[in-house]
C-alpha cells in the first residue's frame, strides 16, 4: 500500500514537471529592470511585460490564450492574448467591443493601422466612455497579425490613470513587441 502511494505521488510529480516544461511561454530579463520579456513560441513573439503588477494570470479558454496583469485591485488591467485562426476585425470585436455595453457616452478615438517604433504594422483600436461606476475609462488595444493568428495587447484603465508609469508600460509594450 505504501509503495502504491509513493508511486502515485511520484507519477503526479512527473506529470507536473512534464506539463510545466511543455509550456509554450517563457520569461526573460529585460534590459530595463522594471520589465520582463514574455516569450510565446507559437506563433513566436516577444512582448514587454511590466514587473510591477499586483497579479499575473495565465489562462487558456477554448483555445484562446492570454496573460492578464492587474494593478490597483483590478481597476487597471493589461492583457496579452493570442487568437488563432482569426482576423483583425474578429479580434477587435472579441476584445474591444465586448466592453461597449458597460460604457455610456462611448467614443471611439482610434480605429486605424499604425506602425510601431520598431517598424511593425499593427491595428490600433481605442475607446473611452463612462463606466458603471461613473468613472471615465478607456480601452487601448493593438492587434498584430501573423498568418491568421492575432496577438493583441489591451489595457483597460481609468482615463485619469493613463499617465506616468502606466502610460510608459503601454507605450513600451506596443513599441517593443516583436515577432520571432
Amino acid at each position: 500500500m505504501r509503495s502504491l502511494r509513493t508511486a502515485m505521488i511520484l507519477a503526479v510529480i512527473i506529470v507536473a514537471v512534464i506539463s510545466s516544461s511543455a509550456a509554450a511561454d517563457e520569461w526573460f530579463i529585460h534590459e530595463h529592470k522594471q520589465y520582463w520579456w514574455y516569450y510565446v513560441d507559437n506563433p513566436g513573439f516577444y512582448a514587454v511585460v511590466p514587473n510591477t503588477a499586483e497579479r499575473y494570470y495565465k489562462k487558456t479558454i477554448f483555445g484562446y490564450q492570454f496573460l492578464e496583469m492587474s494593478w490597483e485591485n483590478g481597476s487597471i488591467v493589461m492583457q496579452i492574448g493570442i487568437i488563432p485562426k482569426s482576423s483583425v476585425n474578429e479580434a477587435v470585436s472579441f476584445v474591444a467591443k465586448r466592453w461597449s455595453p458597460l460604457l455610456e457616452n462611448e467614443l471611439v478615438f482610434a480605429n486605424r493601422e499604425i506602425t510601431t517604433s520598431n517598424g511593425l504594422k499593427t491595428y490600433f483600436y481605442a475607446v473611452e466612455g463612462v463606466g458603471l461606476d461613473g468613472v471615465k475609462s478607456m480601452l487601448r488595444s493593438v492587434y498584430f497579425n501573423k498568418e491568421g493568428t492575432i496577438v493583441y495587447l489591451a489595457m483597460f484603465i481609468p482615463s485619469s490613470k493613463y499617465e506616468g508609469t502606466m502610460l510608459n508600460n503601454w507605450i513600451k509594450a506596443v513599441n517593443e513587441f516583436e515577432w520571432e
